[in-house]
């Protein structure tokens, strides 16, 4: 009788501590997701395009929840994943052959960290799995998301998406092994800037005091990933720096990275991560914005802000593009121009 009473207090206890993460809200969706997995034969997961430790650690983590429960599968990421990323476990069973995604039936898509398909880069590829009629599943953290899946997980209050997926875990009870922690650790790490960011929540250092204690590789975390830049990238960082325009009028900051510089280099895109969120931290600057050229008359424009009033997101869904309300960007086709008080596009 002892045991039983004092079980039922501590469960009432519970229920009464601070929910940060409002799982109570999401369980509907848990439930669901873990539904369709069950149900499935054959599972695809995608990170999205230009992948970043987020959209990696939750596939990831996601992944070796699927292991744990027979389920075959395929995580897929339609450009390559950048090789700092090469400690995760199981990053090596990412593939971008789309042609080989195509031959295979999937009954089950789960996208991850992607506001919609177009940001993920598998807007074509969903369409030619179509022919299968697969469920799509949205898990998110993005207020830009368009809810396009069958079924919408998508927390905008999440610090990242792997914070949702240790969430999604620890609501079904699975046990979260070392190799799940450190992925799911890097997501959130990478998303809230080693939680200097706005992304930095309560329930984002409770998510990550508890994948410490479930074994966490934080070492190599921050070693691959926080302190493995490389020379080149530094010196794209100085030709940014070099560029750096304020309008005196507005408190915009500007600057811009072009097709050549990256050419003589010898670099690629992922070398830009980071910048606008260094500029960030800028005194008095109401707003960043980073112009880099991917190619001859294409340009893709990173915005950030710490101004309460401003929100980027808008501004950013106004181009097509999407992300938060402090950090967001979008692609335009346009050329970049150089004025005396910025950096703009024309």
């Amino acid at each position: 009788m002892y045991s039983t009473e004092r079980r039922r207090v501590v469960l009432d206890i519970k229920n009464l501590l601070p929910d940060p993460f409002r799982m109570k809200e999401f369980s509907r969706q848990f439930e669901e997701i873990k539904e369709h997995i069950d149900r499935a034969n054959r599972i695809l997961i995608i990170s999205h395009q230009k992948p970043d430790g987020d959209t990696l650690g939750a596939a990831l983590g996601l992944s070796h929840f699927l292991d744990s429960l027979g389920k075959q599968h395929t995580c897929f990421c339609i450009h390559k994943v950048p090789q700092h990323f090469g400690y995760l476990p199981k990053i090596e069973t990412f593939t971008s052959d789309h042609e080989w995604i195509k031959r295979h039936h999937y009954d089950l898509v789960c996208v991850l960290d992607s506001g919609d398909l177009v940001y993920a880069g598998v807007e074509d590829l969903i369409k030619d799995l179509q022919v299968h009629k697969p469920i799509i599943i949205n898990i998110d953290h993005h207020p830009t998301n368009t809810r396009f899946g069958h079924t919408n997980l998508v927390h905008e209050q999440a610090s990242s998406t792997s914070e949702i997926i240790f969430h999604f875990l620890d609501y079904h009870r699975h046990p979260i092994s070392q190799e799940v922690a450190t992925c799911l650790l890097t997501g959130i790490i990478t998303d809230t800037g080693i939680f200097s960011n706005l992304a930095t929540t309560s329930s984002s250092l409770e998510a990550a005091a508890k994948l410490l204690g479930y074994g966490a590789r934080l070492k190599n975390i921050m070693l691959y990933t926080m302190r493995n830049t490389p020379l080149t990238h530094l010196q794209l960082w100085g030709k940014a720096l070099s560029r750096l325009k304020e309008n005196p009028e507005t408190g915009i900051v500007t600057t811009a990275i072009t097709v050549k510089d990256f050419e003589e280099l010898g670099i690629e895109d992922e070398a830009t991560e980071g910048i606008a969120n260094f500029l960030n931290t800028l005194r008095k600057t109401k707003m960043v914005m980073v112009f880099k050229e991917s190619e001859k008359g294409k340009i893709k424009v990173s915005l950030r802000t710490t101004d309460p009033y401003i929100n980027v997101a808008t501004l950013a869904k106004a181009f097509g593009g999407g992300g938060h309300k402090k950090a967001a960007g979008f692609s335009i086709e346009a050329s970049l121009i150089e004025t005396e008080n910025g950096w703009d596009i024309e």
